[in-house]
């Protein structure tokens, strides 16, 4: 899974779908316009989306719509399966039912069904992508069925997004927890309070932490340390490395 706490773009290219399995799993907090869903096959796992907390065990659902905010955090040990799906395998289902998905769907009496044709498409996502496409309209078919009713909102979701697109933007420049709670008009404490809750850390970890990502890419290309840490912001090297110590990219 993604380690890097920003918007996913490379989740977001046409006909995307990608089936994943992992153990202790723990994502950084992220968004995409891809339907992002998230099966707990054992073990615990602490589930955050748009701000609201679940701890999901066996069979739990977890469902990531168009730009919600989620990230995830492994509890003890975990087995977990990812499906990500792009707006094109969508289509279908919300012509059909004119809604999107909640976001917590408990384990129930179809949940074995739904995981069982999850594990069908696994195994033939490298293949014939007629049958691929056919399994995602039988598992999201099944999940309506589960949970007809499960309402979803995003709160303060929509705003976050463009708090972190903000972000993502403008790392390279003096970004403050007051400049930037004042350029989207919130007072800091409800703006700290409130990006800790979705995105699972504090603005100024959140700001180095892309900053350190950005910074590896440039390292990769060869660019010199003063350069790189002029580019991304840091105003001196001391704090460029205290960063790099604490946010350096796992492999």
């Amino acid at each position: 899974m993604n380690n890097n706490s920003f918007y996913e773009r490379a989740a977001d290219t046409n006909r995307y779908f990608r089936v994943m399995k992992s153990f202790d799993n723990n994502t950084p907090a992220h968004f995409h316009n891809t339907t992002e869903i998230i099966v707990v096959v054992s073990g615990a796992e602490r589930v955050v989306i748009n701000g609201v907390e679940r701890t999901l065990t066996r069979g739990d659902i977890g469902v990531s719509n168009s730009f919600d905010i989620h990230y995830y955090e492994c509890e003890g040990s975990s087995e977990v399966t990812v499906v990500m799906l792009s707006v094109e395998y969508l289509s279908r289902f919300k012509e059909t039912f004119g809604v999107c998905l909640g976001n917590f769907l408990p384990y129930g009496d179809k949940s074995d069904e739904i995981i069982a044709t999850i594990d069908k498409l696994f195994a033939v996502q490298n293949g014939n992508p007629l049958i691929s496409a056919g399994y995602i309209d039988v598992m999201l078919g099944q999940l309506y069925d589960a949970f007809p009713n499960c309402a979803r909102s995003n709160g303060d979701g929509g705003k976050v997004v463009e708090i972190l697109r903000y972000i993502e933007d403008n790392y390279a420049e003096r970004l403050s927890l007051k400049s930037v709670a004042s350029r989207f008009g919130y007072s800091e404490t409800y703006f700290s309070q409130m990006f800790n809750r979705f995105v699972g850390m504090h603005f100024r970890d959140y700001v180095n932490r892309l900053r350190v990502s950005r910074a590896a890419e440039m390292a990769a290309e060869g660019r010199k340390v003063l350069d790189i840490a002029a580019s991304c912001g840091f105003d001196s090297l001391n704090t460029y490395y205290r960063a790099v110590k604490k946010w350096r990219p796992q492999p």
